[in-house]
């Protein structure tokens, strides 16, 4: 592939942004009281609820659908060139714990290079599939990678948010009603420069030599990312907080290049609640997890290398630990 040295490697660190790195879900989300349960919403500190992740927010709220679409572009001064990607996510959130997620990457490289995965959990067992493979059950998972997945794509604006850091400004702007439920507006803007705070030590280990070329520019916008410009609002639901739409278009500078500019448009909502939201269910006719591929174990046993006995079986590997 043709190498296109900053526009390519500035939007793949910059989709790498939007998933790099996400807080864990239990550290996302509103206050905690002493007992450990989440705060009521209050309105005039409307922070934590844009950091609610899906089960506290199905918690909150009931089941629920959530879509969003994410397109980034990169630009670099003196040159015309462009560098476009989109993901499309989906969330179907039950009240009883169960979800599905889907993913689809465009990452504008042309016809066929599209990619994505798609992961449910239901009846205590996760469900996977790469955009053009067949699902499989995934039994070790316990929920673990399920969670993460879901994470990555229903944190898009609490990850994106914490770029900003203090420069954030959340202001309150009336009252809406969205799928049948009051919500209170908030307006997104980007408050005036602050003082540079002295950067943390450096506690990332890398292999002998250092991060390969690509790393080094994912690490170099996630480092020196400049907020340049930021407009958007956001609906909360009126008694719980839950965020029920997003709008936001940003832009951001590179530190160690003036010259790029990233910028990123998000708009998110919950397209439906209660009885309203797709049933989750395990998909149809699922393929095992299979630790051996079929080909290698059928050439192995062709050749007379039959599947250890019973008395070998200790060997194999188990099933991860309950999280």
């Amino acid at each position: 592939m043709t190498a296109r040295p900053l526009l390519v490697t500035s939007l793949s660190l910059a989709l790498a942004a939007a998933g790099c790195g996400p807080r864990a879900e239990s550290e996302r989300g509103g206050a905690v009281t002493m007992d450990g349960a989440r705060a009521a919403f209050d309105p005039a500190r409307p922070e934590g609820s844009l950091l609610l992740d899906a089960d506290e927010a199905a918690r909150r709220i009931g089941s629920f659908e959530w879509t969003a679409g994410v397109e980034w572009s990169v630009t670099r001064q003196g040159s015309a060139e462009r560098v476009r990607a989109v993901e499309r996510h989906r969330l179907v959130q039950s009240a009883t714990g169960e979800f599905s997620v889907e993913l689809e990457v465009d990452p504008g490289l042309g016809e066929g290079s599209q990619t994505g995965r798609d992961v449910i959990w239901a009846g205590k067992l996760t469900y996977a599939r790469g955009r053009w493979a067949p699902w499989r059950e995934r039994p070790t998972d316990h929920g673990r990678d399920a969670r993460r997945y879901r994470g990555e794509s229903f944190g898009l604006f609490a990850d994106l948010l914490s770029l900003f850091g203090p420069r954030l400004s959340i202001a309150p702007a009336g009252e809406a009603t969205v799928l049948g439920r009051a919500a209170r507006r908030y307006v997104l803007s980007l408050a005036a420069d602050l003082p540079e705070a002295a950067q943390p030590p450096e506690t990332r280990v890398f292999a002998q030599g250092g991060p390969d070329p690509d790393t080094k520019v994912r690490l170099a916008f996630l480092d020196g990312a400049q907020a340049v410009s930021v407009k958007g609002d956001v609906l909360l639901d009126a008694q719980t907080g839950v965020p029920l739409r997003v709008f936001l278009d940003a832009a951001f500078g590179v530190k160690a290049d003036p010259r790029a500019r990233i910028q990123v448009a998000l708009r998110a909502q919950v397209k439906s609640l209660g009885a309203g939201v797709p049933a989750v269910a395990a998909p149809k006719e699922a393929l095992p997890d299979e630790r051996k591929p079929r080909g290698i174990a059928d050439a192995l046993e062709r050749a007379g290398l039959k599947k250890k006995d019973e008395g070998d079986k200790k060997d194999e590997p188990k099933d991860d630990a309950e999280p």
